[in-house]
């Protein structure tokens, strides 16, 4: 019994383990792995808290910086409304009377206007008074009558490849200057909002695809389009349905390509319009062909629209590449002619008809100068009514001006009504409105 007792006693017994009714004591291996497990999950916990935490600041960052874009956007839209805007105005000023003359750049011979690429001011509209005096330049960028370098960090090509494809005669691209957008400056140092630009177009110096019997000036007849896209007939049944110019494509049984309507995009449109005040009102004729610009493919078409409205078929008709080549040659500096200044446009359609410059041009096609007069004045004008505008907006970084944050591009068609606005002459609406993407400009 002692002997029991004693090896009782002399045994080891963990502290807080019992024996019988007493809790049995666990071993130190066991304690020190439930405590390690205790630290991993404490820190895993902590891991996740940490990245919920991350994820919650990268969330937070990044809808600001969408916010941040979507007011850049809307900024740089409002910018490109404000360039809109401000050529409208210019227009309505310089344009609205009746008495004024519109036409291209390149009838000016003047730098940046010459056929060919990389002459990015040609197809500018102008706006001259009755005797030929230049007024303006519808185009941002432009001071009085001479046309600035369209070059430097200002210059914006306004007009390009998605509209035009690769630069090249008659399809130049056009250029214009950026200009401020005007900021009331409350203190020194106001941060820059922006910047605009604008280009007119003149919608007179195109062919038109569709002309209304009722508003033609020789009912029946159209323009000659199968010069410039020989599968688009002028007397196809579903150009009445056209509503747009990019709509041109799906008239032929087969589709245009995008490069057909991309070449003709400065000689060819839907339907322009021209007012033509008379004894007893206004009259709304569609189609007139403006004569002040000096694009070959315009006057090819031109010549084409005179050989389809002569009949019969065995009738002369207009050697069309020459007659286009030398009206575009001649026409800057033919003075010679009632008025017209050199390098200016012509001011009246008998000028134009007993002009030097036309006889050369139908020498040798077997048209004479009074058979082209007697068909073509019901189709001339000096002037046009409708007008494309294309505009540009941009938002910049209020820290680095230098840093464009967003650009907004946009188009609407312009036409001239009967409206008179007092001290302004006929009032300009918009007919049509439209917000480009890349592939547009």
């Amino acid at each position: 019994m002692k002997r029991l007792f004693r090896c009782l006693l002399s045994s080891k017994v963990e502290p807080g383990l019992r024996t019988g009714s007493e809790r049995v004591r666990r071993p130190r291996s066991t304690l020190r792995q439930t405590s390690a497990f205790a630290l991993v999950l404490v820190v895993s916990l902590l891991a996740l808290l940490v990245l919920l935490a991350y994820a919650l600041s990268a969330l937070s960052r990044v809808d600001s910086q969408i916010a941040g874009t979507a007011v850049h956007q809307v900024q740089a839209r409002q910018n490109a409304l404000l360039g809109l805007q401000i050529a409208l105005g210019e227009l309505q000023r310089h344009a609205g009377p009746d008495e004024r003359i519109t036409g291209m750049a390149g009838i000016t011979g003047s730098a940046g206007t010459a056929p060919g690429a990389s002459n990015p001011a040609r197809h500018w509209c102008g706006v001259w008074n009755e005797t030929g005096g230049h007024l303006a330049w519808l185009s941002s960028g432009a001071n009085g009558a001479i046309i600035p370098p369209l070059t430097g960090a200002d210059s914006l090509a306004i007009v390009t490849t998605g509209a035009l494809g690769a630069d090249a005669t008659d399809k130049e691209h056009v250029r214009v200057l950026k200009r401020p957008v005007p900021v009331a400056q409350f203190e020194a140092g106001s941060p820059a909002q922006g910047n605009y630009a604008y280009w007119v177009g003149d919608e007179g110096t195109k062919l038109s695809a569709v002309v209304p019997d009722a508003e033609s000036p020789l009912p029946g007849y159209q323009h000659g389009l199968d010069e410039l896209i020989t599968t688009l007939s002028p007397t196809a049944p579903n150009l009445a349905k056209v509503e747009t110019y990019a709509q041109l494509a799906f008239v032929p049984a087969t589709t245009l390509t995008p490069g057909q309507l991309q070449s003709n995009f400065h000689e060819l449109g839907r339907t322009h319009y021209r007012l033509m005040p008379t004894g007893a009102g206004v009259l709304r004729q569609a189609g007139l062909l403006n004569i002040n610009t000096t694009a070959a493919r315009f006057w090819r078409g031109v010549a084409a629209t005179h050989d389809l409205a002569v009949a019969p078929a065995d009738r002369f008709s207009i050697a069309r590449m020459t007659f286009a080549n030398r009206m575009r040659d001649i026409f800057p500096a033919e003075a010679l002619a009632l008025g017209k200044r050199a390098n200016g446009p012509f001011a009246y359609i008998d000028g134009f008809l007993s002009s030097p410059m036309l006889s050369v041009a139908l020498m040798g096609s077997g048209v004479s100068l009074l058979e082209f007069r007697d068909t073509m004045t019901p189709w001339l004008t000096t002037r046009s009514d409708t007008f494309r505008v294309r505009a540009y907006g941009d938002s910049v970084n209020p820290a680095d001006p230098q840093r464009i944050e967003s650009t907004a591009y946009c188009e609407a068609i312009v036409q001239r009504t009967a409206e008179n606005l007092p001290g302004f002459g006929r009032r300009f609406v918009i007919t049509s409105f439209r917000w480009l993407g890349p592939d547009d400009i």
